[in-house]
């Protein structure tokens, strides 16, 4: 898995490309490979960071399997699968751009690549202050869905 994660995500562009086409298929795959392994790394370094001793204290209340990702592991992790989700979030825009670059003719990407060509910065200010707002609201909407998951956290701030 480390391979793979070594390998800039815009590389995967002219395997897509070859294999899914130049529509949306090969985009959605660019965006998915880019967020996929800063979302991965981020949970797996918060299951790996659970304390031992509170994965014990389940066992020992003999909880099964399930009952213990619920309880135990689900509650330790939820705030550093919250913060690489909003991470992925972030990189998931970046990558949107980067997929429409590979030749769409519509988009806020297109916009970017369009005002360039055209000399035109007032739309490409444009198309960067629309992706900063949808950004923005994206992490709200994450901020909100998980804080009323996350309010026995004390030091959580909620993007703060």
């Amino acid at each position: 898995m480390q391979g793979l994660r070594a390998i800039p995500s815009l590389a995967w562009v002219p395997l897509f490309l070859l294999w899914l086409g130049i529509f949306e298929t090969s985009k959605v795959a660019l965006i998915a490979v880019g967020v996929f392994f800063p979302v991965y790394l981020g949970v797996m370094g918060a299951v790996l960071g659970v304390d031992r001793k509170i994965v014990e204290v389940g066992r020992i209340y003999r909880l099964s399997g399930l009952a213990l990702a619920r309880r135990i592991l689900l509650p330790a992790i939820l705030p550093a699968l919250v913060v690489a989700l909003r991470t992925g979030l972030g990189l998931g825009w970046m990558f949107v751009v980067a997929a429409e670059y590979m030749g769409a003719s519509e988009g806020i990407g297109y916009l970017l690549v369009d005002g360039q060509q055209l000399g035109k910065p007032d739309q490409i200010i444009a198309a960067i202050l629309v992706f900063a707002l949808l950004g923005k609201a994206a992490d709200a909407i994450i901020v909100a869905l998980a804080a009323p998951a996350l309010r026995w956290q004390d030091a959580y701030q909620g993007g703060r």
